[in-house]
C-alpha cells in the first residue's frame, strides 16, 4: 500500500511568507523621476516673497524719513514752546534767532532789563552753557537722514524772516500780525521731503502740518 508523508503546511506557509513580500514590494516599488528646473506655482511663490521683501524695505525707509523730519520737528516746537513759556512766565518778549547758514538757533531775552534765558545742559563748554543754542546737525539726532532748515517766512505776505519773537501773551503780535512757517526738509532718492510748522501770531502755539515731496 502506498504511504504518503506527511505534509509540513506551517513551513510551507513560512516559506511562502519570506518569498511573497519580496517579490510584492518589488512590483509595487516605484523609482523617482528626476526633475529639472521650477514650475510655474514654485516661480509664482518666490516672486511673491521678492515682492513682500521689497515691500517691507520701502516701508521701513520711509518710516526711518519720516522719524528724521518728526523727531526735529518736535526738537524745534518744544524750543518754540519753551522761549513762549518764558515770555509769559517774565512778562517780557523773548526771541528764537535762526541761522541758515549754520543750521542753529538760539533763544535769547530780547525785553528791557536782564531776565535768565534757559540753560543748554548738553552744551560742551560752560560759556556756551549760559546759552540756548541748537545745532541740528549735532543735537537733532535724526538718523538716517540730516534735516535742515529750509526756510522760514510769513504765510500772508511770504516775506523771508530769520526770528520769532514771543511777547508777554504769548503771541508774535502786534510787531507780526501774521502767521510764520518753518520749513523742515530732508533729500533721498531724488525727492525732497518737507515739514512745515506753522507758529500762530495770535497765541504763539506751534504745530506741525502733514509731510510734503517734491520731485527734484
Amino acid at each position: 500500500m502506498q504511504k504518503f508523508e506527511p505534509h509540513d503546511w506551517q513551513s510551507s506557509r513560512r516559506f511562502s511568507r519570506e518569498k511573497t513580500p519580496g517579490i510584492v514590494l518589488r512590483a509595487k516599488q516605484r523609482h523617482p523621476t528626476s526633475r529639472h528646473g521650477f514650475t510655474l506655482i514654485e516661480m509664482l511663490i518666490v516672486m511673491l516673497l521678492i515682492a513682500i521683501l521689497v515691500s517691507v524695505s520701502l516701508i521701513s525707509t520711509d518710516s526711518s524719513r519720516s522719524m528724521s523730519l518728526e523727531a526735529t520737528a518736535r526738537m524745534l516746537v518744544a524750543d518754540l514752546r519753551l522761549a513762549r513759556n518764558y515770555a509769559i512766565k517774565f512778562n517780557t518778549k523773548y526771541k528764537v534767532l535762526f541761522d541758515l547758514d549754520a543750521q542753529s538757533y538760539e533763544v535769547q531775552h530780547s525785553g528791557s532789563g536782564t531776565l535768565p534765558v534757559p540753560k543748554n545742559n548738553l552744551a560742551g563748554s560752560a560759556e556756551a552753557s549760559d546759552k540756548y543754542i541748537k545745532q541740528l546737525r549735532s543735537d537733532s539726532l535724526n538718523l538716517p537722514d540730516q534735516v535742515l532748515i529750509r526756510q522760514i517766512n510769513l504765510k500772508t505776505s511770504r516775506s523771508n524772516v530769520t526770528d520769532l519773537e514771543f511777547g508777554p501773551m504769548g503771541g508774535t503780535g502786534p510787531t507780526r500780525n501774521e502767521d510764520t512757517i518753518l520749513i523742515l526738509s530732508t533729500e533721498r532718492n531724488g525727492t525732497t521731503f518737507i515739514f512745515p510748522i506753522t507758529v500762530s501770531w495770535v497765541t504763539g502755539q506751534a504745530w506741525v502740518e502733514e509731510i510734503q515731496t517734491l520731485k527734484n
